[in-house]
């Protein structure tokens, strides 16, 4: 991906931390003379499967993959690497690394397609099947470290493309993944999915028009089970985090470009999110442990005309949620129109990004309310701590973003805006709180989720009760009926060309929008 801005010191040295460093001319893991014995080390062994449609050992990549599996657990101890190599072709099939088997084990498994161009290799879910019915995913590995995969693109899947997770709370792992150079399309829910993951990372691939998100890193194990942010000195959800990494990627034309619910110690850089109904999504929600979602980086990305409506029956895919809920009578649903949106997070710092075109909203941080009405069990969705610096919003005013560019929404503590472009604009509710108190400068003390409050209704930013559907308040906005309606107060622009993208939307057929 082109570099496309300029880089401080600090932010140059993490890009250094994150490369792979490149090994020194002439000297290979072959080459590296042993100081005792005076011989070149051996370079480690590889054991290849390899897995083609015609004139192969192994037909499908799920019976290469459990070939592989049974050799690493015979030679458990040994260092020769198991390699599931994939030829050009299309498998119509769903491929699964359950690690809970006696008789197999996938740590540490690489399934590469042997081609760079991972549309060689096709995992095709249309007509496959499972042990239950329909393959759900492209490849699922639950209860598996330190697992490889690379060049493949899976497509059409009932649930998801690539599925990495493992439920912590029975002593399952998923530690130290790779995807890289994958591309996803067309699955009902994810493109490329880790849950329950401790680190891991997603690198240079694409994913489109999926039912949820292309990207997904949620329920972000802590070091205990029994963890929570709740008390006046909650210790730390990692005391050592092991960092999640995405980075160069394209997300476009998904319901929200990458979905974080209950992440934490994640790195989204240098990547590009556009034409979805959302950008960017770090969430906190009930459903999923390990409340909330946080200490999260998103630096130097593209998020820009993220106006895709799903909900008109012209969209090329349809969402696979039936709302986030009901608040007030009223079914809530993600904000169209959205560059970022930051719900219920805590330390997240979002800097250097150019967020530009998106018709609502460019970066909003609000609170789930846990008091008076609850939208948030527990009260574990606060906005705190959250840093939005240093952003270039809408290109100078070539391609602004809609109503405003900024919108938090007056609850929680110790956030603060700096350093964003100038001329940015300020959503600013009734009036009754002055912007500085909204928007505070940098730095800020840091707040203690049980010091604050999740809930601030005379700014009337969140819900104002005289109007619940109002569609400048977050809840009047999530809470249009019929949810398309959302576009009705979009402030809409022209596009300037930007490198080689061009913007997609989808047009109302008549009668499916109820504007007033």
């Amino acid at each position: 991906m082109k570099q496309r801005f300029a880089v401080p010191a600090l932010v140059v040295v993490l890009c250094a931390c994150l490369a792979a460093a490149p090994a020194a001319a002439g000297v290979g893991s072959d080459a590296v003379a042993s100081k005792k014995k005076g011989k070149p080390k051996k370079q480690a062994k590889s054991k290849v499967f390899l897995a083609c449609r015609h004139g192969c050992k192994f037909r499908t990549i799920q019976r290469a993959v459990d070939a592989a599996g049974s050799f690493k657990r015979k030679r458990k101890n040994s260092k020769v690497q198991a390699i599931v190599k994939v030829k050009p072709g299309k498998y119509v099939e769903g491929v699964v690394l359950n690690g809970r088997l006696k008789r197999k084990e996938f740590d540490g498994l690489k399934i590469v397609g042997l081609k760079k161009n991972a549309r060689k290799q096709i995992l095709e879910g249309k007509n496959a099947k499972g042990e239950l019915g329909p393959a759900q995913n492209g490849i699922e590995a639950v209860d598996v470290d330190g697992l490889v995969i690379r060049n493949l693109w899976a497509r059409n899947y009932e649930s998801n493309g690539f599925f990495i997770h493992a439920a912590t709370q029975v002593g399952q792992e998923c530690d130290g993944y790779r995807m890289e150079n994958l591309l996803a399309s067309g699955n009902r829910s994810y493109g490329l999915f880790a849950k329950g993951c401790l680190g891991g990372k997603m690198l240079h691939s694409s994913g489109w028009r999926h039912g949820d998100s292309a990207f997904y890193v949620g329920e972000t194990p802590c070091d205990s089970t029994a963890w929570t942010n709740h008390g006046s000195a909650p210790a730390p959800c990692q005391a050592k985090p092991k960092w999640t990494v995405l980075r160069d990627l394209r997300s476009y034309e998904n319901v929200l470009g990458y979905s974080g619910t209950n992440s934490k110690y994640v790195k989204i850089v240098e990547s590009d999110f556009f034409n979805n109904g959302a950008g960017i999504v770090p969430n906190t929600l009930d459903s999923e442990g390990y409340e909330p979602n946080g200490w999260n980086y998103f630096e130097r990305n593209n998020v820009f005309w993220n106006n895709y409506d799903y909900f008109l029956a012209g969209s090329s895919f349809k969402t696979v949620s039936a709302g986030l809920g009901e608040l007030s009578g009223l079914t809530i649903n993600y904000p169209t129109g959205t560059g970022f949106v930051l719900y219920g997070g805590d330390g997240n710092v979002v800097r250097q990004n150019n967020v530009f075109g998106n018709y609502k909203w460019g970066i909003i941080s609000f609170s789930g309310p846990g008091e008076s009405f609850v939208a948030n069990k527990g009260d574990d969705a606060k906005s705190i701590n959250n840093q939005i610096v240093e952003n270039t919003m809408g290109r100078d005013g070539t391609d602004p973003n809609g109503e405003y560019d900024f919108l938090g929404d007056a609850t929680g503590g110790g956030n603060c805006w700096a350093g964003n472009s100038a001329g940015a604009s300020f959503a600013p509710g009734s009036g009754a709180v002055p912007l500085d108190q909204i928007y505070p400068g940098c730095p800020q003390a840091p707040v203690v989720a049980d010091d604050v409050r999740s809930l601030n209704l005379g700014a009337r930013i969140q819900v104002d009760f005289a109007n619940v559907s109002n569609p400048t308040t977050i809840l009047g906005y999530l809470g249009q009926s019929p949810p398309q309606n959302q576009q009705c107060t979009w402030v809409r622009s022209a596009h300037p060309a930007f490198e080689s993208f061009a913007p997609v939307e989808v047009a109302p057929q008549p009668g499916e929008l109820a504007c007033p």
